[in-house]
């Protein structure tokens, strides 16, 4: 075998059945391997950032690194945006790119020039920021070095997105590698009495809570994390990217946190006692801007995998645990059951649940308006919604509206726009409907402004018939922007608005071009209806949802402006619209009823 033909065999090998591509000159070999394997399914898309976000939206539903193809120079520079959001989500994506002569390679990055050859860049320092780890693969005498390195980095481990650089005078050359075996590749096992020393503490303590992250998930701990906060009795705070950990009708489940959270949650984070941090890096979107005050009123305990997260900037955490959550609750959930231990925490879950009750997201005004309010349609979605779904939200209004409402039943998974949280994410979702296939529906979530970043990959839904169920949010422009410079004053706002120069077409018009089925739904009378024929549709369906504009999406956190123009932010457990301070002081003094 030639070195692209090893690297094919290896992955074709490890059980990945899917790979998302663009070609080039630089890639041939690469091509020519893929075009010769028997077990890919590939998905040829129409720009590299979309390659990237649909491996990544494939790595996330499958458990499998997603993969990507891709050629040098401009497609290579494609792909950032893509890499980042998988760096950021912590998402395994082997991304290999195909480059010039190594010879050409070497004088590029051995000199102080800006590029040899047409279409070349110094690929090393773009991927660095970006991926776990980049190789140049220079010669053929390490490619099973490479790959299994690859592999093993991009999946274990926080998983996160990987590159390879392969030369094109590489790519061909004859492998003289042995096909390498298993490497063994795992964490450390946490001590056994350092999670002794958590379980008595959450046992002991009045008002325990834990804050569920995206790890849990990572981990493959969701099951073990039911089975753990069940038997402790222990009420649930997730951030948004840890949104599908529990189910939202579970007895455990209090609500999600952050700038664009719950009441709820809020209060319980500002009254525990007891802080067990699960798979969550504590992002400025979960613990608010003045970070030094979050829950200063607790002992925190954080267990994360990435040492370089365990000291959190302006995040006081009083117990630091380096290691896998799968390792940390198989260990708990085995001397718990084994010693049938069992924590009862009753009237401080039962006040969470009241909190739960008397706080809901939904009200009654946004069912009762003669344009769809957003809020009434992602209440339509989620209900009829069945178990097993998958969901995807964009960035901007449609992540934070999803964040809020979306009611996660048995078996669903929800994505949203994360850490990078980037327009055009709605594209991650063809790779979710592709891994997930007809076992369930894909539902994504995207405003008609984002949409534009990825409207290309309009192509790739009809030519592979990718089963996605899109909902567009069109409120002519940008929403969330609209809302945030309101914040600030700004008014009208500056480039947010068709109105206003925003150059967004008519949808109707550019799916009929796509040849892709369109529905367009603005009467709030028609909603149910149309939402439910909308799901049980075959193929792709684009649904075009005419929504109000002018959203204010609460409860929130806001800053409040001073006479003097400086801004000062509230209380963590204070969302706008503020309460006043004497409900807020009852509704926190509850907590401590007991």
């Amino acid at each position: 075998m030639n070195v692209s033909e090893y690297i094919v065999k290896y992955l074709e090998d490890k059980g990945i059945e899917q790979a998302y591509v663009i070609v080039g000159g630089a890639a041939l070999w690469i091509c020519k391997a893929l075009s010769a394997a028997e077990k890919f399914h590939y998905t040829f898309m129409n720009h590299e950032q979309a390659v990237v976000m649909a491996a990544d939206g494939y790595a996330r539903v499958s458990g499998k690194p997603g993969l990507a193809f891709v050629t040098n120079g401009p497609a290579l520079t494609n792909t950032i945006t893509g890499m980042a959001q998988a760096y950021t989500d912590s998402s395994p994506v082997i991304l290999i790119t195909g480059n010039s002569n190594s010879a050409h390679v070497h004088y590029e990055l051995d000199h102080p020039i800006r590029q040899y050859g047409t279409q070349d860049v110094k690929t090393g320092p773009l991927m660095e920021p970006v991926t776990k780890k980049h190789w140049l693969l220079d010669d053929p005498a390490k490619t099973a070095e490479v790959i299994v390195d690859a592999y093993h980095t991009a999946s274990t481990g926080r998983p996160g997105p990987v590159c390879i650089e392969i030369p094109i005078n590489i790519q061909g050359a004859s492998c003289p590698c042995a096909y390498p075996p298993e490497e063994a590749f795992g964490a450390e096992t946490i001590p056994a009495d350092t999670v002794q020393a958590v379980l008595e503490r959450l046992m002991k303590a009045e008002r325990p809570l834990v804050l569920a992250g995206q790890g849990i998930r990572l981990s493959g701990s969701t099951e073990l994390f039911h089975r753990f906060i069940e038997r402790l009795d222990l009420p649930v705070v997730n951030s948004r990217m840890g949104i599908d950990t529990i189910e939202s009708d579970s007895p455990y489940f209090v609500g999600r946190c952050g700038t664009h959270g719950s009441r709820p949650s809020h209060f319980a984070l500002e009254t525990c006692d007891e802080l067990l941090i699960l798979g969550s890096h504590l992002a400025p979107n979960t613990t608010g801007y003045n970070v030094e005050v979050f829950s200063n009123q607790s002992h925190k305990t954080l267990v994360e995998c990435d040492p370089a997260e365990l000291v959190k900037y302006g995040v006081p955490i009083d117990v630091t645990i380096e290691g896998d959550l799968y390792d940390f609750l198989s260990q708990a959930v085995e001397k718990l059951e084994k010693e049938n231990i069992k924590a009862d925490h009753g009237y401080w879950c039962d006040c969470c649940r009241d909190w739960k009750k008397r706080y809901p997201i939904m009200h009654e005004e946004y069912f009762r308006t003669d344009v769809i309010n957003p809020y009434h349609l992602l209440h339509t979605v989620t209900t009829l919604a069945g178990e097993n779904d998958i969901v995807a939200a964009d960035t901007g209004s449609s992540c934070s509206l999803t964040a809020q409402t979306w009611q996660v039943k048995k078996g669903q998974r929800v994505f949203i726009s994360g850490g990078l949280s980037a327009m055009g994410f709605w594209a991650t979702a063809i790779g979710h409907a592709q891994a997930n296939g007809t076992k369930s529906r894909t539902i994504c979530f995207t405003g008609d402004g984002s949409l534009q970043m990825n409207i290309q990959e309009f192509a790739t839904l009809v030519k592979y018939q990718v089963p996605l169920k899109l909902f567009v949010l069109s409120n002519d422009g940008y929403e969330f922007i609209r809302m945030s410079q309101g914040g600030y004053n700004i008014k009208p706002p500056f480039g947010a608005d068709i109105e206003k120069g925003v150059p967004i077409p008519e949808l109707g018009r550019i799916a009929e071009a796509y040849g892709l089925k369109f529905v367009h739904l603005e009467d709030p009378a028609e909603m149910e209806e149309t939402i439910r024929s909308v799901l049980d549709s075959e193929g792709p369906v684009i649904c075009e949802v005419k929504v109000q504009t002018g959203l204010d999406i609460q409860p929130r956190i806001r800053s409040i402006a001073n006479p003097d123009g400086t801004f000062r932010m509230p209380a963590y457990s204070n969302l706008y619209p503020y309460l006043d301070e004497e409900v807020l002081k009852e509704e926190l003094e509850k907590a401590y009823w007991k």
